[in-house]
């Protein structure tokens, strides 16, 4: 079982953990705050049933994102249930997959999705004045959108399949290591 975990903490060092999600904070101690730390900037994986239970527990408080195997597909999977949120750091020491991915995040006037990230990529779509911001926000949908994807998941699912979905997922994680990334 992999997992990667949800929300942020103001002081991860200090016992009780206190992490919030979406306006809700909750105290976490001992297996589950150290599986929540183990998760915050990479994939990690439970190794006993002790763990997995407690990161159901994770999950059930909307802390973790759990997948079963840990294949590529599984972890595409996982951050499409995810928000992704830019920080406010400055994007320096980047590569220039990752600055684009960071444009799309901080500019598209939007919250961009794993799936429209992937699609944009695979599209080759480079983030221009006239896609960014509110403003361009519908031209943005426009590009992304069309009758053949716009059902419910039905985006998520065919970018399962894009050859640079690993590519993509692999940038994402980069700029959750560096910080520069927080998954709600």
């Amino acid at each position: 079982m992999i997992y990667i975990s949800k929300g942020t903490s103001k002081s991860s060092l200090r016992n009780p953990l206190k992490v919030t999600r979406c306006g809700k904070t909750v105290q976490l101690s001992g297996l589950q705050a150290e599986l929540w730390r183990k998760g915050r900037y990479e994939f990690a994986s439970a190794q006993t049933k002790a763990e997995e239970m407690a990161l159901t527990s994770l999950s059930r408080a909307g802390l973790a994102e759990i997948q079963q195997e840990s294949t590529a597909t599984f972890r595409y999977y996982a951050l499409t249930s995810c928000v992704l949120c830019p920080t406010q750091r400055p994007g320096i020491g980047l590569t220039t997959g990752e600055k684009e991915l960071l444009c799309w995040l901080k500019k598209a006037g939007l919250r961009m999705t794993v799936a429209e990230l992937v699609y944009l990529r695979s599209r080759d779509i480079r983030p221009a004045r006239k896609l960014l911001r509110a403003r361009n926000r519908q031209a943005l949908v426009e590009r992304i959108y069309n009758p053949h994807n716009i059902a419910d998941n039905l985006l998520e699912q065919q970018m399962e399949s894009a050859g640079c979905r690993d590519e993509v997922v692999a940038d994402l994680l980069s700029l959750l290591r560096k910080k520069r990334l927080v998954l709600l």
